[in-house]
């Protein structure tokens, strides 16, 4: 890496996108915490069982999805340090930005090759910050992406080339 390149996205400096899933699963929790609360006078044992089952349920799904999030980012940085990823470099082209309500896909070319950014998502581990939402991408940048099937791992920017002397 030489002094004219520089780190916009590294997923080894990344933590793993579990915070939505932990508050929603908080959120799911203190739902079925509220219910007991509600029902536990009653002599319907039933809806006691129903809130402790919804509160172990909401903790379960949460704990689980968590630990598949953060999995899936630990073998993403493997993927980095085997060096079981190919290296893409040129400028960003036809570079078509995600909506702005975090649902969106965002689009662009370097070169042949199509990327695409699903923002927000954590599916899958690797870059997921569109442009609008502050993602490192921009048009007409030159970049070096680190990728790991289709997988945005990390994104460098590159200098431009130094202008060649004027032929007067």
């Amino acid at each position: 890496m030489n002094a004219e390149t520089k780190v916009l996205y590294d997923i080894r400096t990344e933590p793993a996108p579990v915070g939505g899933t932990i508050v929603s699963g908080l959120g799911g929790v203190l739902v079925g915490v509220v219910l007991l609360a509600v029902v536990w006078r009653h002599r319907q044992r039933a809806a006691r069982t129903f809130a402790f089952l919804w509160i172990l349920g909401w903790g379960g799904l949460s704990a689980f999805t968590v630990y598949g999030i953060a999995s899936r980012h630990r073998d993403a940085r493997g993927w980095l340090e085997s060096r079981s990823v190919e290296v893409v470099e040129g400028e960003v082209d036809q570079l078509s930005p995600a909506t702005s309500d975090q649902k969106g896909i965002e689009t662009f070319r370097i070169g042949d090759r199509l990327f695409r950014i699903e923002d927000g998502q954590t599916k899958t581990p690797g870059l997921n910050r569109s442009s609008v939402r502050g993602g490192p991408i921009r048009s007409r940048a030159t970049v070096r992406l680190t990728v790991h099937d289709g997988t945005i791992l990390r994104v460098e920017e590159l200098a431009p080339p130094p202008a060649g002397p004027s032929a007067s």
